[in-house]
């Protein structure tokens, strides 16, 4: 039979307090970067069947010696028939999501010139060739990930106006009958190219900034990609009762999403040149910023297996909250002590697996966890 033994272990975590400094992923700690400007993830037909290259543009860290980082992949917008990874907002939320650490790829993708959303003579094409390029991004990134230090586990997809679109259905329109509302797609499956097959099409989360997808229903489970939903109140592109869906849809089913409305603000309202325009670029790169961290903080932190379980706590170093996650314990199980055995644990204000630490001063500590590990002996 087999008999389950409880016994009483201390966990040693030892981790690094940067109280009143910068953060990577949080802060913007890297302000020179590297960058790859005009790179081809693929080619693809277009809509007249002219065969074209499809490009990306690729900002990171200079002398980043970090082997493995989150990847964002962000889209333009212009309605499908314009726009480019040129664009200044484009180009300005990418690099500055690039100077907190993140490996940014902001790609083209095919348009059609006479494409109308709302009135289409295309049946949508524009739109799945769109998703098609998205998806042939996603795989080449990931089939390439050590030249260009991609940790493929965290890669986000996202983007602006018809690059939130494209995002939304990069990130859902995963079977074929959810391909209903693209009638005349080419070819007319959820994945387009076979270019690096071998990859997932998954991603970690979706960025939806001023966007929305024509059938939610494509949103299907809790455990699909979490969302940042971002829209101004006074859209005249995309009305605000129209985008909402998403929000509407995801919380009906229990996925995780995050609804920033800016209030009185119009179509993507960062774009260069609208009224206050750097102010809601600087509050849009705050928003993602804010979404992304606590979906990445892990991969900077310090992970132990105790018999056979993993415990991870991140990030590693922090700036105020430390979280252990694997384990359960409460307030009366934790010690923490600086290098020279000083004791610090009145200072910790615990909230379920959150360590609230932002009363130590910069320095290097010892966090001491007590807890029972199960022991499982057959007999």
């Amino acid at each position: 039979m087999n008999v389950v033994m409880r016994k009483l272990v201390s966990l040693i975590f030892v981790f690094l307090c940067l109280s009143g400094y910068s953060q990577r992923y949080l802060a913007d700690e890297y302000p020179e970067l590297d960058s790859i400007i005009g790179g081809t993830y693929g080619t693809a037909t277009d809509y007249q069947g002219v065969t074209q290259n499809l490009q990306f543009d690729f900002y990171e860290p200079a002398n980043d010696t970090n082997s493995k980082r989150p990847l964002i992949i962000y889209l333009h917008g212009g309605g499908f028939n314009s726009g480019s990874r040129s664009y200044p907002s484009v180009k300005l939320i990418s690099r500055r999501m690039a100077t907190k650490g993140y490996a940014v790829a902001n790609i083209d993708y095919r348009l059609d010139p006479d494409f109308n959303l709302y009135n289409s003579s295309s049946d949508r094409r524009a739109m799945t060739d769109a998703m098609h390029d998205a998806k042939q991004a996603i795989r080449y990134f990931k089939a390439n990930a050590a030249i260009y230090k991609i940790d493929t586990a965290f890669v986000f997809i996202g983007g602006e106006s018809a690059g939130a679109i494209t995002a939304m259905m990069a990130s859902f329109v995963d079977k074929q009958s959810e391909m209903t509302p693209y009638p005349m797609a080419d070819p007319n499956d959820p994945i387009g190219s076979t270019s690096n097959a071998d990859m997932s099409n998954s991603v970690k989360g979706t960025l939806c900034l001023c966007g929305m997808i024509l059938d939610t229903l494509a949103i299907e489970s809790p455990t699909d990609p979490p969302i940042l939903w971002t829209h101004g109140t006074d859209d005249n592109f995309i009305p605000l009762w129209l985008a909402f869906n998403v929000v509407l849809r995801a919380s009906h089913i229990g996925l995780p999403i995050e609804a920033r409305p800016y209030q009185g603000a119009t179509h993507c309202p960062w774009y260069y040149g609208n009224p206050n325009w750097l102010t809601y670029l600087d509050s849009t790169v705050t928003d993602i910023t804010n979404f992304l961290y606590p979906k990445i903080s892990h991969t900077v932190g310090t992970r132990n297996k105790i018999h056979g379980e993993e415990i991870d706590i991140y990030p590693n170093p922090f700036k105020h909250i430390v979280t252990v996650s694997g384990i359960s314990f409460n307030a009366n199980d934790i010690k923490i002590y600086n290098m020279v055995g000083q004791d610090y644990t009145t200072i910790i204000n615990v909230n379920g697996n959150d360590l609230n630490l932002s009363g130590l001063p910069k320095g290097m500590y010892i966090l001491r966890i007590q807890t029972f590990a199960r022991i499982v002996h057959k007999q």
